[in-house]
């Protein structure tokens, strides 16, 4: 990292940044050429690593690509707003932020058991409650859920 006083290393804090973010923007390489989907998730700590839950249709270029090569790079982030600079010195207007980068491996989730819960945690985070949700089977064969685990990431802020 280039700016070393906007990188955040304390762990915990890390994960205070990914509580208030709703999207990440997961990349991934189909025949060499990068492939960016915004998504919903719900996540869980583990020790030190993160784990990304993540659910879509079954079938779609995302999930081609995912089952070709599950390498996926991650970022979010949580900004505030523009960072007031002064016209006479236009290079000082910057924006302030705080935001996630990391990289990992998607698993696609198949155990019922195992989706249920990956889907209530992403219920959870987007809603902000601690709920237990009524799946459907059907809604849960046609559901794609996967996870994608990391202790590859890292924090930056700009505040």
């Amino acid at each position: 990292m280039r700016r070393n006083d906007r990188e955040i290393t304390d762990v915990g804090q890390i994960f205070e940044i990914i509580d208030k973010c709703s999207v990440v923007h997961l990349g991934m390489v189909d025949n060499g050429m990068p492939y960016v989907v915004p998504l919903n998730f719900g996540y869980e700590r583990v020790e030190d690593s993160l784990v990304l839950y993540f659910h879509s249709a079954s079938e779609g270029r995302k999930i081609d690509i995912l089952k070709k090569n599950p390498h996926v790079f991650f970022q979010m982030e949580y900004s505030y707003g523009l960072k007031e600079g002064s016209p006479d010195k236009p290079c000082t207007y910057s924006w302030k932020y705080e935001c996630l980068m990391g990289r990992g491996e998607a698993e696609f989730i198949d155990d019922i058991a195992e989706k249920k819960r990956a889907l209530n945690l992403i219920l959870n985070h987007l809603t902000g409650t601690e709920g237990g949700y009524n799946y459907p089977d059907e809604m849960l064969g046609r559901t794609c859920v996967y996870r994608v685990r990391s202790s590859d990431f890292s924090g930056k802020m700009n505040g």
